[in-house]
Parts: C-alpha cells; structure tokens; sequence
C-alpha cells in the first residue's frame, strides 16, 4: 500500500529533526582546533565493541591531529575520568596519549553524558578567539545516570535547556557518534543539529576508524594532496607529510617508493620517517619530504589520505554538514602564504580549481571554480576563485565535495562530507478504513520562515502522468494537509512535493522530490469483451440459367507408360560398379545380336533348299505337256 514510506520518509524525517540552525550558511573559520573528546566506557560496551576497537580509532585520531591544535581525552561511565589532559598536541602529547589509549575498556555502570559535557567544557568562557571550538562525542547508549528512570529523564533535560544553550552561547560544534542503534538517537542529533555539528551512526565498531577521520576532517581541516593510484606528488613548501593507509587483515606489509627510488617499510624506516601500525592502518609522518612523486605499495583505498603541512595553503568556505535540498551557497577558494591571502595574478592565472562531488549516485563531472567577475563571483582577479554549490543538482542523503587546485608547482585536495536534507517533512497515515492515506506536509521553523512557503503535491505515474493533489494550508502557514484516496487509481504512484520558500537567513529555496511512493488499490478495468458479428443477410436467389448441352467428350488418349527412371548409381559404388554394370549391358546386346544373326541366316538356308528339291519337277511336267 504504501511502498518505500517507512523507509524514505524516516529518512527524511530523522534528517530534519536534528537540524536546528540555518543549513545553508557558509562561512571561513580559524584556523586552530581546540577539540575535547569524550569516550563512552560503559559496560554496553562489551557488547557493542567487543574487541575495544576505541583504543585504535581514538590512536588514529591523536596522531591525525595537527601541532596548532589543543585537545584532551575524556573517558565517562559512571564517573567522569581525564584519560588524557588538556594540552597542545606536541610529540611528547601524542605519545601519552597513543599509551593511555590501551586503558580503554568498559568498566562504567552508568552512562553520565551530562557530567561528561559539563566538565570538558567547563573552562569555555567568552569569544573562542583563535580556536575553532569542537566537541566529539562516542556512546552507544542513553542518558543513563541512575535506576530511577524520573532522574535520568532530568539529566536529559538539563543537557537540552542548560548545557547545550552555553555551548551555541560559546560557539561550540558539538560531533556525535553512536555506536549502537539503541543509543539515544534524539538526543545525539539534538546535539549535532543545534550547533551545527556532524551526526553519525555506525552499527559496529569497525568502523569507527573512518567514522574518526571523518570527523577529524571537520575539526582539522587539514592541507592534503591528491593521491592517485596511490601516487602523491610533493612540492617544495611542503615540510611535512603524514600517509595514512587502511589495510585489511593479513594484507603484506605498506611499503612506500620515494621519489629517488629508494623503498622501505615499517621496519627499516629512515630517520625521518615516524611509522605507527595499528590495528586496520598504518600512519607514517615524513619530515622534510623529498619534492616529486612518491608512490605507495599497498591495496588502494578510497579513504587513503595525504595531509601535508606547508606554508602554501588552500583556504576553503567551510560547508554546512547538512544542506537543504533547493537551496545554494555561494562556495570560495584561496591561497595563502605565511598567512596572507596571495593576489600575485602570475600566481593566479597558472592555477585550476575543479570541484567534483560523490554521493549514492556516483560521481559527479568536475566543474571549475573562476575568479572571472561574473555571478557568482564579486571580483575578477581579487584571489577567491568562486561557484555556485547546491540547487537541484543535489541528490538527497550524503554526499562528499572535493576541491582539487593545480598549480604551476603545487597540488591541493579538500575533501568534506555533507548532508542533503528536504526542507519539508512529508508524513503519510493511513486511515482504519486502509482506503485512504491522510498527508501532512510541515516545515521546520528553526529553517524555513513558515509564511514564505508554498507548496504544491501531486501523484505521478510511471509515465508521467500527473494528478494533482488538494491541499489546505494552515493560517499561520508552514503546514499543509491533504488526503490520497487509493481507490482513485491502480498501480504504483510516487508522491511529488513541490515547495518555494526563504530560509532564515533569506536564502531563496527551490525544491522538488519524490520523497515516496503509494499502491492504488482500484481494480483494474475488465477488458472489453467483442460482441459475436451479427449473421450475414441471406442472398436473394437466383434464376437458374438454362444449361446447354455439353458437347460429347472427346476420349482422352490413354497415358503412355512414364519410362521407369533408371537408377542413379551411388557415389559410393564408384568406378568399379559402373564398369560391371556396362559390361553386363554389352554381353546382353551380343547374345540378342548374336541370336537374330543366326535365326536370319537359317532363315536363308531354308529358302535356299526348298528352291533347289523342287527344280527336276517342274522340269518333268514342263516336258509333258
């Protein structure tokens, strides 16, 4: 009856619930990280990470992080622990943490998520200055703080209308993950949505690793260089590199080819090279790098990365995590040296920035991005190449957006994980009847000002066929209700939104979906049946003429026998057959021949006798008379 409801439209509802601030909003943030992460050691963890695959996930992301960022590790059950203190991510930081992170496990029997976002971010106060303030969170269970179900209730509550009111006062990005489906998924998008965050959900621990470098990328927002059939190029501002490479269990050994031709492996590293192994990966951090290319022999893999550390710099718009479907953002690229935007036109005019997106249908064509002047770039030549991103082109769901730049002598990747997401939730109720579906079409007001929406809704066949469908607003706007009656129609019929409205921030919205589809329930129409043809009308009889008398037949002249066909000899008597055959013929014609021969001369002697004996008589008469 009502074929791919349950499955898109939670979908799109689950993806609104959890936005709460403009999605359409691009801005350039600092350029250091001030990151507090918090790991859920509950007991539930037994179960959901069995081989506590947080330990190497959580190494991962201590290693990826820069020398400009600030970071600290929490661990809460329930208590809240300091598993690694506040401090700059240096050497010597990174390395306790790698150790520390072998503690983890899942000794906690409460999970107190309020005390752990209390306390991590207590010393947060004012402006965040220089730092890009962020928050990661990992549990895989509810706001679990006592046995009394009305105190936990609470503590849910004081996170929603305390803590997370100072934490968007203080501009916090707050990222969740969780890693169970029986985490509290509302409260986990209420955090993401309301600060603008990344929310995830992953159903098993492996794959918390790319799920951390995901994230990571939005904290960090590190230089990378496009890597290629595992093969990177490095310039010469580039002073550092760090390689990380995925790998399955039991694959050989990472090994990686400067580009002097010189290979090695974990094992005999040069001096420069810091090489980490660990559980699914390798990181290795290449100081002072050779220029040229450089390749790596292992099984390639779309997640690999290359993040570089340089003076010349690739600065980006920061993208929303989530966008709403029809709405576009105007999306900028620019270089800087030593911190200063460069304006050189010999720099610009030898540089090509594409960018290309991946989403659940493929890959998209790359476009360019130009610093022509023209809409929707302000200035020709001023450094910020400029496009539009968003619109229709879009497809609903994740996606990723990547900005390659090619220089004269450099090359730059910036890779960043999206969200589209339809700016009206659609929600189909059947009546007890099973007859007739009752639609409610509603906008979140925290995205859409509810009085500037329109929206049209219709069904539409597989061969396009529209009919509309009548819908009554509400007077304050923002919400429309309407009924599809199944018997009206047969087969499947997608259900087509059409809605024209302003964001908060007055961005223009454009959006037409297919969000789900319905099974008519009318019969289908019997086919005709012919009606037998009428009986032809008898013909008028006809005088019969006077038949003349036939003329007497004439008779016909009895067939001459056919001549029996002599048989065809077969191919397979050849030669020796036919020559039988002829000579039998031969000795035939010569005993008939031979025969006639002697009857004919008999004949003759006969005759030759009889002429003789019969001479003295007629001699003796002749003489008497």
């Amino acid at each position: 009856m009502m074929k791919g409801i349950a499955k898109r439209v939670l979908i799109a509802t689950l993806a609104l619930a959890v936005i709460s601030a403009p999605a359409v909003v691009a801005k350039t943030s600092a350029d250091k990280a001030d990151a507090r992460i918090l790991i859920d050691v509950s007991g539930s963890m037994k179960k959901n990470d069995p081989k506590n695959l947080r330990r190497p996930a959580l190494r991962l992301l201590v290693g990826l992080l820069s020398s400009e960022t600030r970071a600290g590790v929490w661990t809460f059950g329930q208590y809240v622990n300091m598993q690694i203190p506040l401090g700059q991510v240096d050497k010597a930081w990174k390395q306790k943490a790698r150790k520390s992170s072998k503690s983890i496990g899942s000794p906690g029997q409460f999970t107190n998520i309020e005390d752990a976002l209390k306390r991590s971010t207590e010393d947060w106060s004012g402006p965040p200055g220089p730092y890009r303030r962020s928050v990661i969170l990992l549990t895989d269970g509810m706001v679990d703080i006592s046995k009394d179900k009305k105190k936990n209730a609470a503590s849910k509550q004081r996170i929603l209308k305390k803590i997370l009111p100072r934490l968007k006062q203080h501009q916090v990005t707050v990222h969740t993950i969780a890693l169970s489906k029986n985490a509290d998924h509302e409260l986990m998008q209420e955090l993401a949505g309301q600060t603008g965050g990344w929310y995830e959900q992953t159903e098993t621990a492996e794959q918390l690793q790319k799920v951390f470098l995901r994230i990571f990328e939005k904290v960090g927002k590190p230089d990378s260089v496009p890597l290629k059939d595992n093969k990177f190029t490095i310039d010469p501002s580039i002073t550092e590199a760090t390689l990380l490479v995925f790998h399955k269990p039991g694959a050989k050994p990472t090994e990686v080819l400067s580009p002097e031709g010189q290979s090695f492996n974990a094992d005999n590293a040069p001096a420069n090279v810091s090489w980490h192994r660990d559980e699914g990966y390798d990181m290795l951090t290449i100081s002072d790098p050779k220029s040229g290319e450089w390749r790596i022999r292992a099984e390639a893999d779309p997640d690999n990365r290359v993040m570089v550390v340089t003076d010349l710099k690739m600065v980006t718009t920061d993208l929303p995590n989530r966008i709403i479907h029809g709405s576009s953002l105007d999306y900028q690229v620019s270089f800087t040296d030593h911190g200063k935007t460069i304006s050189k036109q010999e720099f610009l005019q030898k540089v090509n920035i594409a960018a290309s997106r991946s989403d659940i249908l493929g890959d998209s064509e790359p476009r360019p991005l130009a610093d022509d002047g023209r809409v929707p770039d302000a200035k020709a030549g001023d450094g910020y190449f400029t496009m539009s991103f968003g619109g229709e082109a879009l497809n609903s769901g994740v996606g990723e957006l990547i900005i390659n730049a090619r220089g004269a002598t450099f090359n730059r990747e910036r890779r960043t994980t999206y969200q589209v997401v339809p700016p009206v939730e659609m929600n189909l109720q059947p009546r007890e009847n099973g007859k007739t579906l009752d639609l409610q079409l509603s906008a979140d007001a925290k995205l859409i000002e509810p009085g500037s929406l329109q929206l049209e809704a219709w069904l539409e066949d597989q061969s396009g066929n529209q009919q509309p469908l009548s819908l009554q607003s509400s007077a304050a706007g923002g919400e429309a209700v309407g009924v599809i009656d199944l018997m009206g129609f047969s087969g499947s019929r997608k259900v087509t939104l059409k809605a024209q409205a302003r964001t908060l921030d007055g961005a223009v919205v454009d959006y037409i979906d297919s969000p789900a589809e319905v099974e008519g329930m009318k019969p289908p129409e019997p086919e005709p049946v012919a009606a037998p043809p009428e009986p032809a009308p008898e013909p008028a009889p006809v005088a019969e003429p006077v038949p003349e008398p036939a003329p007497e037949p004439e008779p016909e002249p009895e067939p001459e026998p056919e001549p029996e066909p002599e048989p065809e000899p077969e191919e397979e008597q050849g030669w020796l057959g036919a020559a039988i055959w002829f000579g039998v013929i031969n000795l035939l014609l010569i005993v008939i021949g031979g025969g006639v021969f002697w009857w004919i001369r008999r004949s003759n002697r006969n005759n030759q006798i009889s002429l003789v004996e019969a001479s003295p008589v007629a001699s003796a008469e002749a003489e008497q008379e």
